[in-house]
């Protein structure tokens, strides 16, 4: 059963209060909450005092209640106590600055007296309350490497990294090979002259101007410091529990994957609107299935929105039905279970706009009334929200490749995330249910794989693709494939590099735009001339596809066919796209970035022998599957009525087809067919 909880911090009422807040949660439908994460000055006021009487009595209160606790780790927030023994605690950035005392997540994963520090409060923590029946799980720490704190330029990661260079190199004469470091006399002959990439004269004009294998390395470095620290958190709790350890996963410096590996569920923590934050439909579903895609199983939802939030400046408040929906998206997605944040708004400290199910009065209001249907709306359609997925095509997010076009982006406005969160969108906008996971998940699964912006390939990743793609898999490529070898240096292979012979076509060339969209055309020589004209006018042309803003790749064809082509520039009329018959199956290549990957997206589908959806622009589909057949989730992310035509394109007969209406901000669920009838096309077809 979905557990449907909240963030609670019994340190921050009084006790008087927390019956009435018990009280409140039973009535709302809360089995759960998380609690304890910024305790730690509560839990050990002084060194070696401990005292978790607190959260133990809240924990009684609650439990009267049938609510349940996880538990979380205090390690985000070391108290003053510690930062005074420990001043060489705090984190240093590129600049040299020392960031003190005063917020959060102030320390450093690689001092090593933190972590023993760490160490022994998780241990009397879990020793404390060890066999608890009311402690249904726990939480390491609290999003490690949220406020971007991976990387450290201290003296303790220093020390740390010529170790973890040690181990990986061995010598000093493989390093220097591997960095390429006679570039500009780099040349290290001594392990103690190794630096670590803090900034240097020229970084006022191009920021990252360290040695590109540096980088990379110190990026891979950074993310095992964070990683090796959860490790030992998760290794303490479990000499003394064997129930659930999870972690709410947020940070874009560490590789997400790994850090998954040692949870029994990965966790998200969910704001669609904030501060920073106002994600489309698309985001939404994308960030969803990154966090189910680092282990490929359901995932938590340890933070979900439950008014508007912000530190000093606040973002949207949900509009009535937003926060159903939201909840309802996550559950859809494979959240298996689901917690709210906060219970109540907090009078004080650095999170007073963060806004909760109750505001700062604590009388419940109309976000209470929406979360308590959607928690009864979410155990009643339970059965069908956990069902399986029936993904049609899978994107691959690679952290190695984030960091890399972290360093070197190749054009201002390029940014690796929101790029592949843009083939994603480009999926969903076809009415395309994608999963997003690395260079490891069962290509087999899915008939159409999307590996965008891949420079460098882990090892054996290009036969992967190859087979792939052999056995009648629709693998698409996009610019930058291939372009880099394992320590980050260019490859001397013609661009696609690895991937050349299954694209069957070469990179002659490229473009990097400024101020320029040029339009991309489906390959018909009439509407070539047309786009011309209409490319000056900004207009879109017959044909068109899409427009690159970014970068055009100049494409030579060899086996494959011109598919696109480009409609102005220099290069106007050279393949932009290209489509090989590989085996049973294709390889396309894109060789520019598009504002929107629908409509290239409409011709891909079709390839690969899978019906594109017409939807409304605000309306997602997610389908799922049992022995007894097809379901349909129909989620409606605007707020008004929309109407779907569910016809051949999901797989049914002409004659059942009909007309849905969905609701603003609403869901619907629709028995598409059963086992027996219903007739599936999207199985991988051989080429057409």
């Amino acid at each position: 059963m979905m557990i449907v909880g909240t963030a609670y911090y019994p340190e921050h009422w009084p006790r008087e209060r927390w019956e009435t807040d018990a009280g409140l949660m039973e009535e709302l439908g809360i089995q759960a909450v998380r609690m304890g994460e910024f305790g730690w000055s509560v839990m050990e006021p002084a060194p070696g005092n401990y005292d978790f009487s607190l959260y133990e009595e809240a924990m009684e209160v609650l439990g009267k209640h049938g609510i349940r606790t996880v538990l979380c780790t205090p390690t985000a927030t070391p108290p003053r106590w510690v930062c005074e023994r420990l001043p060489d605690l705090y984190r240093v950035d590129r600049d040299g600055h020392v960031l003190g005392f005063g917020s959060r997540r102030h320390y450093c994963y690689n001092h090593p007296q933190y972590r023993e520090y760490s160490r022994r409060i998780i241990l009397k923590m879990a020793e404390h309350f060890r066999g608890n029946p009311q402690v249904y799980g726990w939480q390491i720490d609290n999003e490690l490497g949220c406020e971007d704190e991976v990387r450290c330029y201290c003296g303790n990661c220093r020390a740390a990294f010529v170790r973890w260079l040690k181990r990986k190199y061995r010598d000093l004469e493989n390093l220097n090979q591997s960095w390429g470091t006679v570039f500009w006399s780099q040349t290290y002959t001594d392990w103690d002259q190794i630096v670590l990439p803090a900034r240097t004269v020229t970084d006022a004009y191009s920021q990252h101007t360290h040695n590109p294998g540096l980088l990379l390395d110190y990026a891979r470095f950074s993310s095992d410091s964070l990683i090796s620290y959860a490790q030992m958190e998760c290794d303490t709790l479990r000499a003394c529990t064997d129930l659930p350890v999870v972690h709410n996963i947020v940070s874009e410096y560490c590789d997400n994957y790994e850090l998954a590996k040692m949870l029994d569920y990965a966790g998200y923590d969910a704001y669609p609107r904030s501060e920073w934050d106002c994600n489309s439909m698309a985001k939404i579903g994308f960030y969803y299935e990154l966090t189910g895609g680092y282990k490929r199983k359901p995932f938590w939802i340890l933070e979900q929105q439950s008014g508007p939030c912000g530190w000093n400046i606040l973002g949207n408040t949900p509009a009535p039905g937003q926060l159903r929906l939201w909840s309802l998206c996550g559950a859809a997605h494979g959240a298996e279970n689901l917690f709210y944040f906060r219970w109540r708004s907090c009078l004080f400290g650095a999170e007073q706009y963060w806004y909760g199910i109750l505001d700062h009065d604590g009388i419940p209001r109309r976000r209470y009334q929406e979360i308590q249907e959607t928690i009864r709306e979410l155990h009643e359609q339970e059965r069908i929200l956990r069902m399986e997925t029936d993904y049609e095509a899978l994107v691959v997010y690679d952290y190695e490749n984030k960091f890399i076009h972290e360093f070197q982006r190749h054009q201002e406005a390029f940014d690796y995330r929101e790029q592949a969160a843009a083939w994603y969108e480009g999926l969903v906008r076809n009415g395309i249910a994608a999963a997003v996971s690395d260079g490891s998940a069962p290509f087999q699964e899915y008939p159409v794989v999307v590996v965008p912006y891949l420079s460098l390939a882990p090892e054996g990743f290009s036969r992967k693709c190859e087979e792939y793609a052999k056995k009648g898999g629709t693998l698409v490529l996009t610019m930058l494939c291939g372009e880099r070898t394992g320590e980050n240096r260019i490859t001397d292979q013609t661009l696609p590099g690895v991937f050349r012979e299954m694209a069957s076509a070469e990179v002659q060339e490229f473009d990097t735009l400024y101020d320029q969209n040029i339009p991309v055309l489906k390959r018909d020589r009439k509407r070539t001339e047309e786009a011309a004209e209409h490319s000056r006018a900004e207009q879109r042309a017959a044909g068109e596809v899409g427009r690159a803003r970014m970068r055009c790749e100049i494409l030579k064809p060899h086996m494959a066919e011109s598919l696109c082509t480009y409609g102005a520039g220099y290069f106007e009329g050279k393949t932009a796209v290209s489509w090989n018959h590989y085996g049973e199956g294709n390889v396309i290549y894109v060789g520019c970035d598009m504002e929107d990957y629908t409509e290239i997206l409409k011709m891909i589908l079709r390839i690969a022998g899978i019906s594109p959806r017409n939807l409304p622009r605000d309306v997602e589909y997610v389908p799922k599957r049992d022995d007894q057949g097809l379901y349909g989730i129909f989620l409606n992310h605007g707020g008004a009525d929309a109407e779907v035509e569910v016809n051949e394109s999901y797989g049914i007969q002409a004659e059942t087809q009909k007309n849905i209406v969905i609701p603003g901000y609403g869901m619907c669920i629709e028995k598409i067919g059963s086992a027996s009838t219903f007739l599936y096309p999207n199985s991988i077809p051989k080429a057409p």
